[in-house]
């Protein structure tokens, strides 16, 4: 519940800071179903929404609906001084799920053939790195939404990945960071069953602004990011220490306790050849 709480409470903290910053405007929406692994000794699948926004000059946003709609409902509440259990209240009426997925990814930004992540976790943590896989074109081929899609596989950062990509939708694009086939990838899913992206909607953009949050964010390598975010993860009291902070924390009868750890997260990507798993028992 701690964990839980944490998290929470970052998206009120970032929250409260959702000035925007406008890079393109949007042409075209793509709507994922996602079903992803919390940790990677899950035994079930987690549900989330996310959209891939394409715009007119190149620039595309991948992020989580839910989590965006969190960040959204949030701001309100800070902006006019509610509380955060005002906040909450409102989320829950709306039946707004809350979200696992802490990415957000910028494809050919700030420049063609570059991609910038935003990570946020107990800080907002940037990086950026060139965008697209090596992909081998293998036999196999289905219909999603009506379009025709061929097979596709490659290997990504520590993980094997399958695609279905539509011949008919001459877009270079795809959920998350998967990119650089010819033709829009409506279905993806990784080697383990911990990943998988079912496009369910594709509709014209209304010519709204493709935008970034302004907030102070933490710019590092890719493999620092992520070394550090596996910190924060499995780790929390050790990665406030480093960052020079002591917060107490106290179980549900007021002793003094150390945050947990967690079991190792089912990253979808990893920039380490190995990473310790942890013992604790996950729940999701």
């Amino acid at each position: 519940m701690r964990q839980i709480f944490c998290t929470t409470l970052l998206s009120f903290v970032l929250g409260c800071a959702y000035a925007q910053q406008p890079l393109d405007t949007t042409a075209y929406q793509f709507v994922y179903d996602v079903q992803a692994k919390v940790f990677e000794q899950s035994r079930k699948l987690i549900p989330d929404e996310h959209v891939l926004e394409l715009g007119r000059n190149g620039v595309s946003k991948y992020y989580s609906r839910w989590k965006e709609r969190n960040y959204q409902v949030i701001d309100s509440v800070c902006r006019i001084g509610g509380s955060f259990d005002d906040a909450r209240r409102i989320l829950q009426a709306e039946g707004v799920e809350s979200s696992q997925f802490c990415y957000s990814v910028y494809k050919n930004y700030p420049h063609a053939g570059q991609q910038t992540v935003d990570y946020a976790s107990m800080e907002l943590f940037q990086y950026q790195e060139s965008m697209g896989q090596e992909w081998n074109l293998i036999e196999g081929d289905t219909i999603i939404l009506d379009h025709p899609c061929q097979k596709a596989t490659c290997h990504y950062h520590s993980r094997t990945w399958t695609a279905y990509y539509a011949t008919d939708i001459p877009i270079s694009e795809g959920p998350w960071k998967l990119c650089g086939l010819p033709g829009l990838i409506l279905k993806a899913y990784d080697s383990d069953g911990a990943f998988v992206f079912n496009c369910i909607g594709i509709q014209q953009g209304t010519g709204t602004p493709m935008t970034m949050r302004e907030t102070t964010r933490r710019k590092m390598k890719p493999e620092q990011a992520h070394k550090v975010i596996e910190l924060i993860d499995s780790n929390p009291d050790a990665y406030l220490e480093s960052r020079g902070q002591k917060v107490q924390t106290f179980d549900e009868k007021g002793r003094l306790s150390k945050m947990p750890k967690l079991p190792k997260r089912a990253y979808y990507e990893s920039y380490s050849a190995h990473t310790p798993a942890m013992s604790a028992d996950p729940e999701l």
